[in-house]
């Protein structure tokens, strides 16, 4: 059976560790009770007083005895008056001796009673601790639930005036110009008539329908920021003036205000990010030209659905993680209350404090369970057209289980890749691949082809040390560097490319080794280009087969880094491009296989091309400088966006 505090140390949430009880301090204030000695009681007292009693009786049961045995003694007389002195004053002094036991056992009644007042403080400050916290969470979720509303109100306003100036383009477009414009102000077709400037004479048939199509554009502009106001949205610099005669509407940028105390980091990016999506639709709308309608792209709205279906999941997540603290701090109170009860036989005290906590904030309160079922109520009808089994593969996905085929498979590849390479280290002695009197261009060209393929093997394999010690230390990386937990690579998974990637290039070094020796054919140098074509194809195919999520993750996050001043700056982009930084000998391998290939070096062997020529040795110091040059790069684009975050 499985220990609580093994058990509650496996289960809390990481990122709230110091918000748990703290059920570890709490056990030792118990077992420091059950350690303090508990007083003697007032029947010892009186079973001391009746031995005393008992040593007299037993003496003068002795003497008499003694006397019908023996017969009378002149030294009797003496030997009683002494025996009655010797008792009086054994007397005398036995209530000074109960006074200090006395004193003792106070002694140790106030001591035991401290320790249990001061465990006492202690719960009550823990209780405390975790209902200032579960009220705190509570409050922002619901604030966060609040807004994900607003923003989800906004977005099928956004997306009924879209529909409504699409449809009246369309109509614009087949009206018969005979009848006029049906989108001029104060028409019977005008959707908007009450947003548009007051009509104007007609004028000549060009300039109507240029004022028609203007009119046609900021109306919808005002309609989207009208809807955004009806959700609480203020506005900063968002001029709504009117253009002069025969000239085109003058339109200024505008920006929305966003309160400064947005609660949460995840749902705070969220909402930044999709009011930056409002103000690009609003400036796009309120720009000139006859296509005003399309700056409103289907691919804005559909990002911004997208953000705010995550921004729900998150929601929900965060609110499970909710119910987890509340359940998990309740078993532990209930636990330990138990265990205090035991040793310290205060029934009353226990039952007083658990009536305590069943009636606290983070127990007795129901905001968490129907925000929850409002949430998954929402999420279903707006994002899964009310299929609810689809909409719980959103909010509760399902952990893919481990498979005992990947451990299998790890230990397969690894034991291929000791006996081949022991193959190979026996190969190479026997061939004489190590003497002075063998062919130079084997090691100076074939051993950094393959240490190309080494060192990503041996990068791999750190990189899942990495994970393990971090599941171990229980660190979120998921979360620290955005990944989606059911797809992530996780440190078996690491093991195993590493075991059969290092199995393959060991293969191949073997059979290319034997083949040279074995003078079977002229081409035995491709082997290692076979190999590096196989393994760019693995990397870019396109199937879901072999880890294609993590693939096109890591092919993403270098193209981040190649190109850092133009792509928003990750955590995980920092995180890679600080190993690159580290993997220097891997770029200059990398550069000398492609200088090998490209130079033809697999036919002619011109060792000369890739080594002594001056252009070869400028690219070395530029390979070798490009990693610190993209993490300047960077820091350059965080300090950017932070500058333009504080102006």
């Amino acid at each position: 059976m499985v220990k609580f505090s093994k058990e509650l140390e496996a289960q809390l949430i990481p990122e709230w560790k110091e918000k748990f009880v703290d059920y570890k301090q709490l056990k030792k204030h118990v077992k420091k009770i059950k350690l303090s000695p508990a007083p003697t009681s007032a029947a010892d007292d009186g079973e001391a007083a009746a031995a005393a009693d008992d040593d007299d009786d037993d003496h003068l049961l002795h003497h008499h005895r003694r006397y019908y045995d023996y017969g009378f003694s002149i030294l009797d007389p003496i030997r009683a008056i002494v025996h009655r002195f010797s008792s009086s004053s054994r007397r005398r002094d036995y209530p000074s001796q109960t006074d200090e036991e006395n004193l003792y056992d106070m002694e140790l009644v106030q001591s035991r009673d401290k320790e249990v007042k001061e465990f006492m403080e202690i719960l009550d400050k823990e209780l405390g601790k975790v209902n200032e916290f579960y009220t705190a969470q509570e409050s922002e979720c619901c604030k966060r639930g609040e807004d994900l509303i607003k923003q989800l109100q906004i977005l099928a306003d956004i997306k009924r005036i879209l529909h409504e100036y699409r449809r009246r383009q369309h109509s614009h477009r087949h009206w018969p110009s005979s009848l006029g414009s049906p989108a001029t102000p104060g028409s019977a077709g005008s959707l908007l008539s009450g947003l548009s400037s007051p009509a104007s004479p007609p004028e000549s048939g060009g300039e109507t329908d240029q004022q028609s199509q203007g009119e046609c554009v900021t109306p919808m502009a005002e309609e989207v920021m009208a809807a955004l106001e009806r959700n609480g949205v203020s506005f900063i610099g968002s001029p709504r003036g009117k253009a002069k005669k025969g000239m085109k509407p003058k339109m200024a940028s505008m920006r929305i205000d966003i309160p400064a105390t947005t609660p949460g980091r995840t749902i705070s990016a969220v909402t930044s990010q999709i009011t930056m999506i409002w103000e690009d639709i609003i400036n796009g709308s309120r720009k000139d030209g006859s296509n005003g309608g399309d700056y409103i792209t289907r691919k804005k709205i559909q990002h911004a659905e997208k953000m705010i279906r995550s921004a729900f999941v998150e929601l929900y997540r965060a609110l499970g993680l909710l119910k987890t603290y509340s359940s998990l701090n309740m078993k532990a109170f209930t636990k330990i209350v138990k265990k205090f009860e035991k040793v310290s036989n205060q029934r009353q005290a226990a039952d007083t404090f658990l009536r305590k906590v069943k009636r606290s904030h983070f127990i007795s309160s129901d905001k968490v369970v129907k925000l929850e079922d409002e949430v998954e109520a929402i999420f279903t009808e707006k994002f899964t057209d009310k299929d609810r089994k689809k909409a719980m593969k959103f909010l509760k996905p399902q952990q893919p289980k481990d498979s005992h085929m990947i451990t299998f498979f790890v230990g397969l590849f690894t034991g291929s890749f000791v006996t081949l390479f022991s193959v190979y280290a026996i190969l190479a002695h026997f061939c004489g691949i190590f003497s002075s009197s063998t062919e130079t261009g084997y090691v100076e060209i074939v051993y950094p082809v393959f240490s190309m393929f080494a060192l990503l093997s041996l990068h791999i394999f750190l990189y899942g040390c990495n994970i393990f010690m971090w599941k171990c230390t229980r660190i979120n990386h998921n979360f620290i560097f955005d990944f989606n937990s059911r797809t992530a690579l996780k440190h078996r998974d690491a093991f195993l490319i590493c075991a059969s990637f290092m199995t393959t290039v060991v293969g191949a070094l073997v059979i290319h080794l034997f083949l040279k020796s074995a003078h079977v054919s002229d081409h035995v140098d491709a082997i290692p280009g076979a190999l590096l074509v196989v393994f760019v194809g693995l990397l870019f195919c396109p199937f879901n087969i072999l880890y294609r999520s993590t693939r096109y993750c890591f092919l993403r996050v270098i193209r981040n880094i190649v190109f850092s001043p133009f792509y928003k700056v990750l955590m995980v982009d920092f995180f890679m491009a600080d190993q690159l930084t580290s993997q220097i000998p891997l770029l200059r391998h990398i550069e000398f296989t492609a200088c090998y290939f490209m130079a033809g070096g697999f036919r002619t062997h011109p060792i000369e091309t890739c080594t002594r020529n001056q252009h070869y040795k400028l690219l070395a110091y530029v390979i070798s400088f490009l990693p610190y040059y993209w993490r300047a790069m960077q820091c350059a684009r965080r300090y950017q966006n932070k500058t333009m975050k504080w102006a």
